[in-house]
């Protein structure tokens, strides 16, 4: 039977054994929490033959679906389900049937139906850790049919086999097959013998059927015995061959586990396991070919790591990125032995459980309290043990190396500059400078993944569009001041599409579903803005798009929503996912920026002053953006600047020039109000940030400005260059992290900034810890969840006697 089963399509682990198990033996209907879909793609393999027939609770027919199952005894299947059930299920659930004559009936509603002894009902949902009510919890047999990471790993390892060695992975799908049917042939003989044992009349020895029948059984059984045992053989050279592949799938399964975890941190950011195998197939797919595979293998990790960190990244708000790189390292040095556990523990907690009284006393009063209790905590790593010592014997060394700007850039005393890996020396520093950490974070994810991993990943709404298709939306995540719909409409407009934006709201559901109708008959791109305000219609936009037959091929459904809890987790997942934040520091805000134009767009004037002002414009863009990040530092009132204040500033520096006397020059006077009161000064309500705004212009917008000596801060020229590609080039050779100074900010700017990154990705790598540390439960109930595994425990028992 377990063999019947992995071939409809459940995964071989324990764990999925012992659920289907409990979904085909329990008294009470299963519900199965199945987000990544397994649970429900086994269910309608397992029953197409008994014509299964799926549903879902806010379908138009689902009564009907549901009284046509009952009546004509098809399993029915509830897609999808929330943490409500529908009370016309009740009855059905607790199985309240009421026998009237040889027929058995059930109250639906208001409503009588026939209930066949062949009826059975499948539910299931795609959230990960619901909290379902006693009620629904006493009446269904609550499953967790989440994938394990050791699942995961094997499927992706047979996904793997199938790309890269195609004929092995077709011998083990036969090789399963055949011993599934031997084993049942060999079942069917017993049951034949046994029966037949059993129904004779007289003596044993006078029946000559008994005696074929024997002979019959026996010589069936040496030979299925034998085709077993050369079955084993083979499997056990199959499974040596295909494990020098499985490097791939573990990593994948990582890479998967830590997708799913980042809707811990928000919700939005929902990953099915059907784009995740996307992903995979491509990387296997486009990345470099190696005859010896051991290389190939290697090619197919990078691509993939790369491939998945770009995808996720272009999805995640500004302040979740660095969190999600940070962890994506760990996780992979964890797994290969690189850190050890106690580490990882070290770096999350410090030393904030520890006690200063209970400890070893401070040798200096210049050392504050919670970092001598992380140095405390530090020194039971093999690595630092004689730490505590040698800052008691040489603290005014230590004293000169903690009062640098960067201590990670200078020599560490005690020569741990030259012993320490960079895991170890992140650990140092976030003992001893908290707002230095997100520095050397970036240090040691270079080290562990690649400088490349340290980069923005700039936003490519062209890209996008050729990954998606007519069935699968564009969901725009936003934020302050990152509204997309302009990029979208000038994209539309160059790709020659019909574009349409309407604002959801109360009473717009009616035109919405004119326009996408329209649109996927005609092709079209339909904008949905606002949607976290019409929630309610989102499943409906959700069975529209999978369910309407034909479909334009130059159909594009874009979404623009906030964050919001109840947000449809089945659009999220069939999704794109994106957000529009301008990325963080002034060389990626330039190089987002340059990547928008063309080199049309920069020969558009002669004149010299024009390349430079561009820049000078771009440049102040990026640092009014940047400065948000210091919060009450950076501008007491935070403002929505955006990239529609960056246009309207280049093309009045367009309109300006046209109209120019060139004997008079600019009017460098009109150039700075219109930048510092009117386009960006717009915006800015108070009097101080209103001062700061028209410093940047009055130290920026000058004559100067065309000196190849000018620079708006130490290393930030402008490119004399008229070429775009030198250009990019001159904005690449910009510093990966950029001074406080720079932004016009004192230097101790950065020691704020530093502080709440460090609190705030501690925080969130201690929460995916917890995570690790326990598996998933549906319930917080303790005594629901013993009675699931005491239903469990006994349902195996049976099944093993059985």
């Amino acid at each position: 039977m377990i063999g019947e089963w992995n071939i409809e399509g459940l995964p071989n682990d324990d764990l999925s054994v012992q659920n289907g198990i409990i979904t085909t033996k329990a008294s009470r209907y299963p519900l199965l929490i199945d987000p990544q879909g397994q649970g429900k793609s086994w269910i309608k393999s397992r029953e197409k033959k008994r014509n299964l027939l799926a549903t879902s609770l806010n379908h138009k027919y689902f009564r009907t679906h549901l009284e046509d199952a009952l009546s004509q005894g098809r399993p029915l299947l509830i897609e999808d389900v929330e943490e409500d059930l529908d009370p016309s299920l009740d009855n059905i659930l607790e199985k309240n049937f009421i026998k009237s004559g040889s027929m058995y009936k059930v109250k639906v509603g208001d409503k009588e139906c026939d209930v066949m002894k062949t009826f059975y009902l499948y539910i299931t949902t795609k959230l990960a850790n619901p909290t379902y009510t006693p009620e629904v919890s006493a009446r269904t047999s609550i499953i967790d049919f989440t994938v394990t990471q050791k699942g995961l790993e094997d499927q992706l390892l047979g996904r793997v086999i199938v790309t890269e060695k195609y004929e092995l992975e077709e011998e083990r799908s036969k090789l399963v097959y055949d011993v599934t049917m031997n084993k049942r042939r060999m079942k069917e003989l017993e049951e034949n013998l046994l029966y037949k044992l059993t129904s004779i009349q007289g003596s044993l020895v006078d029946d000559p059927t008994l005696i074929e029948v024997l002979q019959s059984t026996k010589k069936t059984a040496a030979e299925v015995s034998e085709k077993l045992a050369v079955a084993a053989e083979t499997e056990i050279e199959i499974n040596t061959a295909r494990e020098e592949f499985r490097p791939v799938a573990s990593r994948g399964s990582i890479l998967y586990f830590l997708l799913c975890e980042m809707v811990m941190v928000n919700r939005m950011y929902s990953i099915s396991l059907n784009q995740f195998l996307v992903l995979f197939d491509n990387s296997m797919a486009r990345s470099k070919p190696h005859p010896q595979n051991q290389k190939r293998i290697a090619n197919i990790i990078e691509y993939l790591t790369y491939e998945v960190w770009c995808y996720t990244s272009r999805s995640l708000y500004n302040q979740d990125r660095q969190l999600f790189t940070l962890l994506l390292a760990m996780k992979i040095d964890l797994a290969r032995g690189g850190i050890k556990m106690n580490e990882f523990q070290v770096f999350i907690k410090g030393g904030a459980a520890l006690d200063l009284n209970a400890v070893q006393p401070k040798p200096a009063r210049w050392i504050s309290d919670i970092t001598w209790l992380n140095l405390v905590q530090l020194s039971t790593l093999p690595a630092f043990t004689n730490i505590l010592t040698q800052v008691s014997n040489n603290d005014r060394s230590w004293r000169n190396w903690f009062d640098k700007a960067a201590p990670e850039e200078e020599t560490i005393p005690e020569n741990y500059s030259n012993t320490l890996e960079p895991f170890y020396k992140l650990l140092l520093i976030r003992s001893w400078c908290p707002d230095r950490t997100s520095v050397q974070a970036r240090k040691y994810i270079g080290h562990a993944l690649g400088h490349k991993f340290t980069e923005a990943v700039i936003l490519d709404l062209e890209e996008m569009v050729e990954e998606s298709s007519s069935r699968i939306p564009l969901i725009a995540l936003l934020s302050m001041g990152s509204d997309p719909t302009n990029e979208i409409e000038n994209l539309a407009k160059r790709s020659e599409a019909q574009f349409h934006a309407m604002s959801m709201g109360q009473g717009q559901e009616v035109h919405a579903r004119k326009l996408i109708a329209s649109f996927m008959e005609n092709g079209g791109w339909a904008l949905l803005q606002n949607c976290h305000l019409c929630l309610g219609y989102l499943d409906e936009v959700l069975t529209t798009i999978l369910e309407t037959e034909n479909c334009h091929k130059q159909f594009r459904l874009w979404i623009t929503t906030e964050v919001h809890q109840n947000f449809s987790i089945g659009l999220l997942q069939i999704s794109i996912k994106f957000t529009n934040d301008p990325p963080q520091g002034i060389k990626a805000g330039l190089k987002r920026t340059y990547t928008s134009l063309s080199q049309e767009y920069i020969d558009i004037f002669n004149l010299p002053q024009w390349r430079p002002l561009l820049y000078t414009v771009s440049f102040l863009h990026t640092v009014v953006q940047e400065r948000r990040k210091f919060g009450p530092l950076g501008w007491n009132i935070p403002y929505e600047f955006n990239s529609s204040d960056w246009g309207a500033s280049v093309q009045f520096i367009q309109n300006h020039l046209d109209d120019m006397d060139i004997k008079r020059g600019i009017s460098w006077p009109t150039v700075r109000y219109m930048i510092g009161e009117v386009q960006y000064g717009g915006r800015v309500t108070d009097d101080f940030d209103k001062r700061l705004l028209n410093t940047f212009t009055r130290v920026w917008f000058g004559e100067f400005m065309f000196n190849d000596t000018f620079q708006f801060y130490k290393n930030y020229k402008i490119p004399r260059t008229r070429v775009l590609n030198e250009i990019m080039d001159f904005i690449e050779a910009l510093p990966p992290v950029d001074s406080p100074e720079a932004l016009g900010l004192h230097p101790n700017a950065d020691i704020t900034d530093g502080q709440m990154w460090c609190s705030e990705d501690s925080d969130g790598v201690a929460m995916f810890m917890r995570q690790w540390r326990r598996p998933m439960t549906f319930s917080s109930n303790s005594a629901l969840l013993s009675s699931f595994r005491q239903l469990r425990d006994v349902l195996l028992q049976i099944f093993v006697q059985e």
